[in-house]
């Protein structure tokens, strides 16, 4: 066990109980508000940027940790001889894993594992608590690597959006749709797949849009890897994520939830009272 170090980066928005207890190391993404750079969950937490978008009624610019970023992180690690696996935002959304691999290349062959989770938030905290599981039962790191990769396909995530004010300030919708989204409540639902984020659906009311999600995840109940659900949501939202857990409960009869809360990367694009759930099929 003490020759394998897992890392990830901030996306995967674990507890920091969590990374202290299994010993992850985490390469943050930045955060960019009028030139200043931030490193997500270092020098700037979630609340903060929400207070930022406020001020300045417009969102942060985003960016991946460069080669340079990711090599500083793992030589230390590299030169102790420890063999490095390292589980990051899905390729589809960011350069991050390709940076990555760029100074993945800079150390011996195989000395440095980059895996694309083609995913985020829960799903590589899953993917990461998954590894040390295996570490732990003393896998080699070809056997944990190959077990990881198969099970990455196999993700399915859903998230409620409270307010189009976000993907409107994204670029991601445009002001007329904004206006009457917002008049007629709509509550869009958006999809993580392999192949990127998608509108799954879109229903008037919250309420509706967590049905909705949930009745999705009954269909799947019998096949959800260890039972277990990755429910998250944004900063200041987690009452609302406790009521959807005992709808789940209810419905599914499901008792293991992993949390999360959304790091400023996550929350930067989705925005407040975001709200979804995630988990692996066997």
């Amino acid at each position: 066990m003490d020759n394998i170090k897992l890392f990830a980066d901030s996306t995967c928005d674990l507890p920091i109980d969590k990374i202290k207890e299994m010993d992850v190391g985490i390469v943050p993404l930045l955060v960019t508000f009028n030139n200043k750079t931030y490193r997500d969950g270092v020098d700037i937490k979630p609340d903060e940027m929400f207070n930022l978008v406020d001020k300045y009624n417009t969102l942060p610019k985003t960016s991946s940790p460069s080669p340079l970023d990711f090599y500083k992180a793992f030589e230390p690690f590299v030169n102790k001889g420890k063999e490095i696996i390292y589980i990051g935002l899905s390729s589809k959304l960011s350069s991050t894993i390709q940076n990555a691999q760029l100074a993945a290349r800079q150390f011996p062959k195989g000395a440095v594992r980059v895996i694309d989770s083609l995913n985020l938030c829960g799903a590589i905290g899953g993917l990461i608590t998954y590894a040390h599981e295996f570490v732990k039962k003393g896998f080699p790191i070809d056997k944990i690597v190959n077990i990881i990769e198969k099970m990455v396909p196999n993700y399915k995530l859903f998230f409620a959006i409270e307010t189009l004010d976000y993907i409107h300030m994204g670029g991601r919708c445009n002001s007329v749709e904004k206006i009457f989204g917002s008049m007629l409540n709509i509550k869009p639902i958006i999809n993580m797949s392999i192949e990127g984020l998608k509108v799954w659906k879109k229903t008037r009311g919250k309420s509706k849009a967590i049905n909705l999600m949930i009745n999705e995840l009954v269909k799947d109940k019998d096949r959800i890897y260890k039972d277990e659900l990755h429910i998250a949501c944004a900063s200041g939202n987690e009452e609302e994520m406790e009521q959807v857990k005992k709808q789940i409960e209810t419905k599914t009869g499901i008792k293991t939830f992993s949390k999360y809360t959304t790091g400023c990367v996550i929350s930067s694009h989705c925005g407040r009272g975001t709200v979804g759930f995630g988990y692996y099929l066997k």
